[in-house]
């Protein structure tokens, strides 16, 4: 496996919600993942930090209306995959190659 990076940041993963696909960078050191679209602008969803307790969105103002913070569905599906990532990123960062 090689590693990419998505804005200086090594890309841990990518999902697609809702038609959409979604990166899911690490930023060094901190228990911290970049959220961003792959090929929709304004790129920025946000970041979720807080990712060795518990968990939290926080949201880019430019891209609020697609998460619809008042129905959950997309931001709980953003959330349940930088955790998910989150928890395997040994092993993914052991197995790359560069």
């Amino acid at each position: 496996m090689t590693l990419h990076f998505v804005d200086h940041y090594p890309l841990l993963g990518t999902a697609d919600i809702d038609g959409f696909e979604v990166h899911f960078a690490w930023i060094w050191k901190q228990p911290c993942l970049r959220v961003t679209f792959a090929e929709t602008e304004p790129s920025l969803i946000g970041r979720v930090t807080q990712l060795d307790g518990l968990p939290r969105l926080v949201a880019a103002p430019d891209n609020l209306a697609w998460l619809h913070q008042d129905d959950p569905v997309r931001t709980l599906a953003v959330l349940d995959f930088a955790t998910d990532l989150w928890r395997r990123k040994e092993k993914t960062i052991r197995t790359c190659d560069g």
